[in-house]
């Protein structure tokens, strides 16, 4: 009977367990039920991870490209500076120094003129003393010819009564000696070295003192106005250029804003660059001396019904990001053109807006909360 007894109570204790978990299992289901606890939606979860994201409305116009190039100044034509004199140099030009400038016809050194001055008054004086002796040639036969003719009226006065030999041949001797005088004129002014234009000073290592000659180079120079800017520029920009003969550019060098113009282009290609070569002129007579690196830049035509973006509207694969319905969707403009302030592609609808910047596991389809400059979209 103990043993049926003990059975019995085991019984009921089991069932009682079981009754106690069917009541917990039952207050759960009530509890998650319960009016004060709203369920979890999709749109719920949606709503509260949506990131916000700027925007831009892209305004169509039209927008050009600055095509940047490096260069080098030229002189078109260095003039070497050679005396037309020889001896020894006895004044030189302040001006005459690398960097200096000169004006047409200013003097800038002198050779020693003594020598040619010496020859000067030489010929000077052959030419007075053969004036002289051709005068009294002709002096005399005119007084023969006139004592002929008294001795011999009517008679023709023979061309020895009337030295006209004689005449002729100091005549002669007259015109030599006043080439020899102008000769000499033209040495001693060759003795005073200059130019007949404007010119700017590359080098000029004379001194005086110095022994010069024909034969020796004292200098170098060129003309003021006449650089040139020699820019190498890639084949697809002078596409993009055109015909660039006229455009307008701007030169930079060592701070200093110069505005020149394209005066040529290299009919050629170099052969191991495979670039071409522009050829500017300073609008200016000043410029940059010789052999100074430059930047140049030209504005190209304009593209029509183009967007300008800003970099930070750009994606690695050259597409964007934009709002449409609120959520992201990619778009790959085609691009024109990219300029130091921003990226101009074709126009293209924008939607709601270009996203700027970057945003947190950006996906098409991904829900955003498009923002405008000033405000929410």
């Amino acid at each position: 009977m103990a043993d049926a007894a003990e059975r019995e109570s085991r019984g009921w204790v089991g069932w009682a367990q079981v009754g106690l978990l069917i009541i917990a299992l039952a207050a759960g289901i009530y509890f998650a039920r319960s009016p004060g606890v709203a369920p979890i939606g999709e749109d719920s979860i949606r709503s509260a991870e949506a990131p916000s994201v700027r925007v831009l409305r892209p305004e169509v116009g039209s927008h050009s490209l600055t095509v940047t190039l490096t260069g080098e100044v030229h002189a078109r034509t260095l003039v070497a500076l050679r005396p037309l004199a020889s001896g020894r140099v006895v004044q030189v030009s302040p001006a005459l120094r690398a960097g200096g400038t000169f004006k047409a016809g200013e003097t800038l050194f002198v050779v020693d003129p003594e020598d040619t001055e010496l020859r000067l008054e030489r010929a000077q004086g052959m030419l007075a003393a053969t004036r002289g002796r051709l005068r009294r040639h002709q002096d005399q036969g005119a007084l023969d010819a006139a004592q002929y003719r008294e001795r011999n009226p009517g008679a023709e006065v023979p061309p020895a009564v009337a030295r006209l030999g004689q005449i002729e041949r100091f005549e002669g001797r007259v015109q030599a000696a006043i080439a020899d005088v102008k000769l000499a004129e033209m040495q001693l002014s060759e003795t005073r070295f200059s130019l007949p234009f404007d010119g700017t000073v590359i080098a000029a290592p004379v001194s005086v003192g110095e022994v010069v000659s024909r034969a020796t180079s004292v200098g170098t120079v060129f003309q003021t106005g006449r650089l040139e800017t020699r820019a190498p520029i890639p084949v697809d920009d002078l596409a993009y250029l055109g015909d660039p003969r006229g455009r307008p550019a701007t030169v930079l060098a060592g701070g200093q804003r110069f505005e020149a113009v394209v005066s040529q282009v290299s009919s050629v290609l170099a052969p191991r660059t495979r670039l071409s070569m522009l050829l500017l002129d300073f609008a200016d007579a000043k410029g940059p001396p010789p052999g100074t690196f430059v930047r140049v830049a030209l504005d190209g035509p304009a593209f029509d019904n183009a967007y300008l973006l800003p970099p930070e509207a750009h994606r690695a694969d050259d597409s964007v990001w934009l709002v449409d319905d609120g959520k992201l969707l990619q778009e790959t403009p085609r691009t024109l053109g990219r300029t130091d302030t921003g990226w101009i592609v074709a126009s293209f609808d924008a939607r709601e807006g270009v996203v700027l910047g970057a945003v947190p596991g950006e996906r098409s389809g991904l829900a955003v909360k498009a923002v405008a400059d000033g405000g929410e979209r």
